[in-house]
């Protein structure tokens, strides 16, 4: 169980790292806030907040 909960770990690692690209893209290729940066911006703190949630889940069960 550790090592699927890790796993799941690391792919909202990824979730937010690929949200927080894409956030990046998305204003710099438009030079202003629009609605994609505002979601890709909701999925990055999503994902983090989920990661955190697993972490401290992961603590609960050793």
């Amino acid at each position: 169980m550790k090592k699927f909960n890790r796993f799941v770990q690391i792919i909202w690692l990824g979730v937010a790292a690929v949200a927080a690209w894409e956030a990046y893209l998305s204003y710099y290729n438009t030079k202003a806030f629009n609605q994609r940066f505002f979601l890709m911006a909701f999925v990055f703190v999503a994902a983090i907040a989920m990661y955190s949630i697993r972490k401290r889940q992961g603590k609960s069960m050793k």
